[in-house]
């Protein structure tokens, strides 16, 4: 498993997942995963746009959680189940009512884990520290005030 550091954000749990889940902006704070296509539905598809270091991927992947405002999760599979497997969960805990703690982790498996761990684990580990600093910069630096974005919240929910 490939974790990121824990970080304790001076904002309510509600606002960081409004920020999690408006995938639609993510071009404008987040460095690791710079575009996201999907509907949030679970079983949807979703491609990533990611920044390994030096390399941009597309990560095709599938939602698994969408438990606001504590989960989002999504995983692949690469060949079956058996060669690789990955599930990124964000978990996002209330600390009080203007304070949450924020971490992801991948968790990988099959044959090839051992092999994507070792040429891109830091990699990953790096881009989700990144991603968790620009989202608790994202997160304190706008207003509570301010209003959701259309994007904030997934499709079929509502207030």
């Amino acid at each position: 498993m490939i974790s990121s550091d824990a970080v304790e954000i001076d904002a309510p749990v509600e606002r960081v997942w409004e920020i999690l889940v408006d995938v639609g902006r993510y071009g404008e704070w987040n460095p690791f995963t710079t575009r996201v296509e999907t509907d949030l539905n679970v079983g949807s598809p979703v491609d990533l746009h990611v920044t390994l270091g030096p390399l941009k991927v597309v990560q095709p992947e599938r939602i698994e959680a969408v438990e606001g405002p504590h989960l989002l999760a999504w995983s692949t599979k690469i060949g079956n189940s058996l060669l690789l497997s990955a599930r990124r969960d964000q978990h996002l805990q209330a600390l009080g009512d203007t304070r949450c703690r924020y971490r992801t982790s991948d968790a990988f498996r099959g044959l090839l884990t051992p092999l994507v761990v070792l040429l891109f684990g830091r990699l990953i580990r790096r881009g989700f520290n990144d991603m968790s600093l620009a989202l608790k910069v994202r997160a304190e630096g706008v207003s509570g005030s301010s209003s959701p974005s259309p994007h904030g919240r997934p499709p079929g929910q509502t207030p």
